[in-house]
């Protein structure tokens, strides 16, 4: 008889880095920031030493933010109504130097997972929404990774 299959409970694999697509079921769970893939590379680079890092705003948007559920914050609207929270689902609005950072960090399938924090006007935190988990990837102080078209 052959041995029994032991499962390492906490044990890392390799397909835990894969993220998954977010459920209805957790649109009602608050938001987990994880900060485990962060991007300290490229015009996007999430560097707390950027001259145009804004650390102060950053952490007071996170915190409100850590108070509300998901279905709360992808309705959350900001620019009195005009902008809110959304998925960055259409690569084909990205900037080229968003498409090389998105490459350079190998993100392939996981890029209808992208998720844009609006902070203030122009102002975004971009990373990978899996489930109730946020992990921050980019900081996009002039809106650039993904501009919008007016």
């Amino acid at each position: 008889m052959p041995p029994k299959k032991r499962t390492v409970k906490g044990a890392y694999h390799e397909a835990s880095k894969k993220t998954v697509k977010p459920e209805n079921g957790y649109e009602n769970s608050k938001i987990i920031w994880c900060f485990d893939r962060i991007d300290r590379n490229g015009p996007f680079a999430f560097d707390v030493n950027r001259q145009d890092f804004l650390p102060r705003e950053i952490l007071d948007k996170m915190i409100s933010y850590s108070s509300m559920t998901w279905r709360e914050i992808t309705r959350h609207t900001h620019d009195d109504g005009k902008s809110k929270h959304h998925f960055l689902n259409d690569a084909d609005k990205f900037s080229d130097a968003a498409r090389a950072r998105i490459s350079a960090m190998k993100l392939g399938e996981d890029t209808d997972h992208i998720f844009s924090f609006a902070l203030q006007n122009k102002l975004r935190v971009i990373g990978l929404r899996d489930r109730e988990f946020f992990h921050v990837l980019w900081y996009d102080p002039r809106h650039k990774f993904c501009p919008s078209q007016r």
